[in-house]
């Protein structure tokens, strides 16, 4: 076979290389070709919003594709969404830019080994996805896949049937369950409560534990394949305890293997090798890969983890961890587009309420303490700090178009998207009676993600009245506060 060389790597000539030649510009913007046209943006078929085929791009440093293991993650994820190789040198991915920004695809997969993906990486990663074009939101959908070895991310790149949730765990109480088909849950704040919902039932039961929950939390791992499992509480790169401020066990990890630990240092192993997604919305530091060991690569290789969000730095306000759960639990979205939509929306917030910030770039160095950040880039509201800390110190593990959602009968409302001509409406419409808000920070836009890029976006107005946001990519309508089934929401504007 031919091949293209890169500082040295032999790389397949079948690759379309953007370090190498020039690409047909790609950038997935799909005007439809009759005058008329409606897509219904919550649909039950569980695929994704925008299509990835040929409009994704795998990004990997020309050192790690000089590796046979992880050059055959690249080619896995090439030849499933028929994708666009982008190379970038060893520790600079900000210059894959000239070649993100030809290509300007729907999503876009960083490949690395666990050493090179720390959070430097991630405040890159974030940044680097808003620069496609002049306005200061995300402009793709990405994911960083890495693993405790290359077969890690080789077997996440090669699964292609979605994940419908209907099993999980929770460390937060047995409410998760009351919507799930089978799950379990231990409580932060009660080290020996423990909940099961078996097969088939209605109902919940608890029993109590001794002296904590970690043997249960081990054994139940091992015996119920779950879809989802979300935590909270104290946590580092080495460890999750299981209760918060309470001697109650925790979950930690050795050469890539979990292990519960009880208060009396008992130690239970576990595996849970089936397809998963891991949200610890409220905990410090578990999603930063600070080396080839630690909790974050544990559960992707031994936990069955295939997508993962976490902070990379201790979390005190957030708003993208609690944030991105509540988006993923409406059902309308895959835990990708949650990840997006939340951030997008935390960039939302800062552009009307702090708009010097967007400038802000704050350094790896900065996460270590919340005071000298405040101090470093001159920070006096609360919610200022906590939208900019927040900002580019959460990571995404995974596959970015992997679909992994709630069923959707559960969404909050319906959303239609029209054409006629020039002049676009976006509408939606309430399921349910409710308060529409986020619990920790009042009102938060119902966000939505376009199925395709506009272009010359003008004229917009919104009914009822509020702050709305078209974007390229996506949609901000001002939903808040009491709402019945049957209220509208409508957005027009004109593109292109």
């Amino acid at each position: 076979m031919s091949a293209a060389c890169v500082s040295g790597c032999r790389l397949a000539a079948a690759w379309r290389v953007v370090a190498i030649v020039s690409l047909l510009l790609a950038p997935g913007t799909a005007r439809p070709e009759t005058d008329m046209a409606v897509w219904r943006l919550s649909g039950a078929s569980g695929a994704m919003a925008l299509d990835p085929m040929r409009s994704y791009a795998v990004l990997a440093s020309e050192a790690t594709v000089a590796r046979p293991e992880w050059r055959r993650v690249v080619e896995i994820l090439r030849a499933k969404y028929e994708a666009d190789v982008v190379l970038y040198p060893a520790g600079h991915p900000e210059q894959a830019l000239p070649g993100l920004r030809r290509l300007f695809p729907n999503y876009a997969c960083f490949v690395e080994p666990p050493e090179t993906c720390g959070r430097g990486f991630v405040l890159t990663l974030h940044r680097l996805t808003r620069r496609l074009d002049d306005d200061p939101y995300g402009d793709l959908l990405w994911g960083i896949l890495t693993g405790y070895a290359a077969d890690d991310a080789a077997r996440i790149a090669a699964l292609r049937e979605p994940l419908i949730i209907r099993r999980g765990a929770t460390s937060m109480g047995p409410d998760l369950l009351q919507r799930l088909d089978v799950g379990f849950a231990t409580n932060e704040n009660a080290p020996s409560d423990f909940w099961q919902k078996p097969a088939g039932t209605a109902g919940v039961a608890h029993r109590a534990v001794a002296p904590d929950a970690a043997r249960a939390l081990a054994q139940a791992f091992r015996e119920i394949p779950v879809d989802v499992f979300y935590t909270s509480g104290h946590a580092t790169e080495r460890d999750w305890q299981i209760a918060y401020n309470l001697p109650g066990g925790a979950v930690t990890h050795e050469r890539g293997a979990l292990c519960a630990v009880s208060a009396d240092k008992t130690r239970y192993p576990f595996e849970s090798p089936n397809p998963k997604v891991y949200l610890p919305v409220g905990n410090c530091l578990i999603g930063h890969i600070d080396t080839h060991d630690c909790m974050a690569t544990a559960w992707l290789h031994s936990g069955g983890v295939v997508q993962m969000i976490g902070y990379t730095a201790v979390t005190f306000y957030g708003y993208m961890g609690w944030g991105t759960g509540l988006l993923f639990e409406d059902g309308r979205l895959t835990l990708s587009e949650a990840f997006f939509l939340n951030n997008q929306s935390l960039l939302h917030q800062l552009a009307r309420r702090f708009p010097h910030a967007l400038q802000a770039q704050p350094g790896t160095e900065d996460y270590r303490s919340v005071d000298a950040f405040r101090q470093r880039h001159a920070v006096r509201a609360r919610d200022e700090l906590g939208l900019l800390w927040d900002r580019d110190a959460v990571a995404f593990y995974g596959d970015p178009a992997w679909a992994a959602r709630y069923p959707v009968e559960d969404s909050a409302a319906d959303v239609v998207l029209t054409r006629q001509g020039e002049r676009w409406t976006l509408t939606a419409t309430v399921r349910r009676d409710g308060v529409w808000e986020d619990p920790k920070w009042g009102g938060r836009p119902l966000a939505v993600l376009l199925p395709f890029r506009l272009r010359d976006i003008a004229n917009v107005t919104c009914v009822p009245a509020g702050e709305a946001l078209v974007t390229d990519r996506f949609a901000l309508l001002p939903v808040a506060g009491r709402r019945k089934a049957g209220d509208h929401y409508t957005l027009t504007f004109t593109a292109w």
